[in-house]
């Protein structure tokens, strides 16, 4: 049985991925790691809950639903 030829890429996602990932290595590459944190907590997501989580660990506030640790008490 004859198997229809595949349609043209128009979009390749691995190349995508490689250019990227070397795009950011080289932007990276020379920072230190105070420079490269600070580069990291300054990413904004797309994704509204994405970002919601990033401001809360940047801030440190704890999740509603989380307990907070008691003194001498393993949790």
């Amino acid at each position: 049985m004859l198997q229809p030829e595949p349609a043209e890429k128009r979009f390749d996602c691995v190349e995508y991925m490689r250019r990227e990932r070397d795009r950011i290595s080289a932007k990276i590459a020379t920072m230190d790691h105070r420079e490269l944190v600070r580069w990291l907590r300054s990413f904004r997501y797309a994704d509204p809950a994405l970002q919601r989580l990033a401001d809360r660990l940047r801030t440190g506030e704890r999740d509603a639903g989380e307990r907070k640790p008691r003194a001498g008490r393993r949790g």
